[in-house]
């Protein structure tokens, strides 16, 4: 039976990665699993320095704290073993592929917007990019 130790679980705060978060309690309960909640922020453009700068950075991480707060939460409730990762990134598909990598996960489980497959593909969505180009197991929740 393959086991999965690490398990990366993406969110954005929609009801699709809250109702991911559920389906990964099962997997974490049954195998005793540790979590990586990840949530992925915009890329603030190049040309934007100095102060202006630090003040959308410091807008982007009260944003991903308020967004984080009901999955932090949710697993602390559970007595989950989790830490968090919040990353700047222009696609969050390929992001959610290099923390895999980095953080030595081996399942992403993460929420599907329900978009068809050729509405994903058409419109490159977070989904279809991990799915194509992670080389780790994904489940897709809805």
């Amino acid at each position: 039976m393959t086991t999965y130790s690490n398990i990366l679980l993406p969110v954005d705060g929609s009801e699709n990665s809250k109702q991911a978060m559920h389906n990964a309690l099962g997997i974490v309960n049954a195998m005793k699993s540790k979590v990586v909640l990840l949530y992925v922020t915009g890329v603030i453009p190049g040309f934007i320095t100095g102060q202006p700068k630090q003040e959308a950075v410091q807008s982007q991480m009260e944003e991903a704290d308020q967004i984080l707060i009901p999955y932090r939460e949710f697993l602390k409730e559970h007595k989950v073993d989790f830490n968090e990762v919040i990353m700047p990134g222009f696609n969050a598909g390929e992001k959610i592929c290099v923390v895999a990598r980095e953080q030595e996960c081996d399942l992403i489980v993460m929420g599907s917007r329900g978009l068809g497959d050729w509405a994903g593909m058409m419109l490159g969505s977070v989904t279809h990019r991990v799915l194509s180009h992670c080389d780790i197991p994904v489940l897709v929740t809805r």
